[in-house]
Order: structure tokens, then sequence, then C-alpha cells
């Protein structure tokens, strides 16, 4: 066992410049690892944070696809633009839910 530690131990100091770069190579490999992961977290607590400040828990959208708005959108489409006081009004009386703010 330990003749193959000696071995390998030889083997680094003979060729140098291939030994250092691979430590460099796996160094560097390891911290961007370190780095995209801490990213990745910081994004993600982030995300959340600013979606709970937001103070809504339901969004209403039109039924269907939600690519079919944006593609209308896009090809000069006009969507609806407001909602009638009306619907607020009648989301209210509902009995599940809490609160209803108006944009």
């Amino acid at each position: 066992m330990i003749k193959i530690f000696n071995v390998a131990y030889k083997n680094l100091l003979r060729k140098k410049t291939r030994s250092g770069l691979t430590i460099i190579g796996i160094a560097l490999a390891a911290w961007v690892l370190v780095s995209l992961l801490g990213f990745n977290k910081g994004y993600e607590s982030s995300l959340n944070r600013d979606i709970d400040n937001l103070g809504f828990q339901m969004i209403v959208t039109a039924k269907g696809c939600p690519y079919e708005a944006a593609t209308l959108m896009l090809k000069g489409g006009t969507g609806l633009r407001y909602m009638p006081q009306s619907i607020p009004e009648q989301i209210t009386r509902e009995p599940e839910v809490e609160e209803v703010t108006a944009m």
C-alpha cells in the first residue's frame, strides 16, 4: 500500500506542470460548483421573498394556454386591459376568498 503512494508521489514530482495544471483544474471546478450552488440558493431565496412580498395568493388569468395571450399580443392583437368592477365584487362574495385587492 505504501509502495503505491510512493509511486504516485514520484510521478507527481516527475511531471510538475501536468500535476500543477491538474490541481488547478480540480480547484477551479470545485470553486465554480460552489459558486453556482450559492448563486442558485441566493436567487431562489430572493425570488421567494419577492413573491411573498407581492401579497397575493392567486392570480386570475384568461382560460386556456398562457402562451395564447402572448402570441396574440406579439401578432398585433389586443387583449383585455381592464376588469369590470363587478368581477372583484363577485369574487369578494365567495366564502373561500379571504381578500381581494384591485389593481
